[in-house]
């Protein structure tokens, strides 16, 4: 490995729009990037473009894939790649692998597995369901047995079509309450007890995965599905944090132990079916999303955190935390924000990558080009020099 690995999130329709090889050799040649971590499948959103020469709004109504799926690899699930219609008959995976390829540049698939609001809405019966028997409209369940066999599939036909360098695994995990497709109204707050329980999973996968454990299921989401209902009610937030919950709601925490099972062995059954290195995004807490921090970074060659702060103390202190469950500082990628107001000046950038360079730490991503102002680019290549002074003094 280099003395530092440097990566940016991208999106293929910014590549398309300039150029995959103009912006490729760019980031290559003049900012010194060592990879390109490329959206292939991402969710739904409203994005403001800078670097735009014509519209400066983009909505993303759907969450789709941006390559051309091979049919054949999914012959196992019913679920199936929604293609973006934004890219059409064009495959603009394919136009950013052979650009990266004659630049010298990583291709990194930055894959966005589970947090799917098409798929979720066309397979129901894949959806994660609440303790109330609501039915996700965003959230995929990592317990499915198709939506297991859809992500091993996913990965296979982005290593297998794209000679892509490194898996980075997005949503790989139990998604939780409030992040979805639609904006949340809501005038109470659940709590953070009460947003932990609402997040739980008790579709038939779970349930059947609970009773084999020995586990009633049943009686599970009744008891979670009370207290959600006494917190709504009342209008007083459920304060027990899912650790205290753990130790009061019988059956929980095996429950919980469960569920890190079920998202550490879809990990896993990634990484075999991929034979690329993995790295995983850390997102939300422990018991909401199932990731065990230390199985997970036992199991994949790569782990990231995101530190969108302009507090470069709040970086170091989130990479100490991580250290003790990695096999070492060169498993950990830190993701900056490159623009405000997470990085208000290219000096506070600058900061968060040497305070994080100070623990060992060689691997950084950036976000994202088609968010930062074009300007900003050259922040990043002042940053990848602090972290090479960084990490050679």
């Amino acid at each position: 490995m280099a003395d530092v690995y440097h990566t940016l999130w991208t999106y293929p329709w910014d590549l398309t729009d300039a150029g995959p090889e103009a912006v490729v050799r760019c980031l290559r040649e003049e900012i010194g990037l060592d990879g390109m971590s490329l959206a292939s499948a991402y969710h739904t959103f409203n994005m403001l473009r800078p670097h735009s020469r014509g519209k400066l709004l983009l909505q993303i109504p759907q969450s789709a894939v941006y390559f051309q799926p091979r049919a054949d690899l999914y012959r196992d699930t019913p679920i199936k790649p929604h293609v973006s219609p934004l890219m059409g008959a064009a495959d603009w995976y394919a136009d950013a692998a052979e650009a990266c390829a004659k630049a010298g540049l990583d291709l990194i698939a930055w894959t966005v597995f589970l947090h799917n609001s098409y798929l979720a809405g066309k397979h129901p019966g894949c959806a994660q369901v609440a303790c109330t028997g609501d039915i996700s409209t965003a959230n995929l369940c990592p317990a499915n047995p198709d939506v297991r066999a859809f992500a091993v599939a996913l990965s296979r036909d982005l290593v297998q079509n794209y000679g892509i360098a490194v898996l980075e695994c997005e949503s790989l995990v139990f998604g939780g309450f409030g992040h979805a497709h639609y904006h949340l109204k809501h005038g109470v707050d659940p709590g953070q007890g009460g947003r932990f329980l609402l997040a739980l999973c008790f579709c038939d996968a779970c349930r059947e995965k609970a009773r084999k454990a020995g586990l009633d299921p049943d009686i599970l989401a009744q008891t979670a599905e009370s207290h959600v209902r006494e917190a709504l009610g009342s209008g007083r937030p459920l304060r027990e944090t899912p650790d205290e919950l753990c130790t009061t709601v019988p059956q929980l925490a095996r429950y919980v132990r469960m569920r890190e099972d079920t998202v550490t062995t879809l990990v896993q059954s990634v990484r075999e079916a991929a034979g690329v290195p993995i790295s995983f995004i850390f997102m939300g807490d422990r018991p909401t999303s199932g990731a065990d921090r230390k199985r997970i970074a036992e199991g994949v060659d790569y782990t990231e955190i995101l530190s969108y702060t302009a507090d470069p103390g709040q970086t170091r202190q989130a990479v100490s935390r991580l250290l003790p469950d990695l096999r070492s500082p060169d498993q950990l990628l830190v993701g900056l924000q490159a623009y405000p107001p997470a990085s208000p000046n290219a000096e506070t950038l600058q900061a968060n990558v040497e305070g994080a360079a100070g623990l060992g730490i060689r691997r950084f991503s950036y976000y994202n080009y088609g968010i930062m102002p074009p300007p900003n680019l050259d922040w990043v290549r002042k940053a990848i020099g602090a972290a090479r002074k960084t990490l050679a003094s």
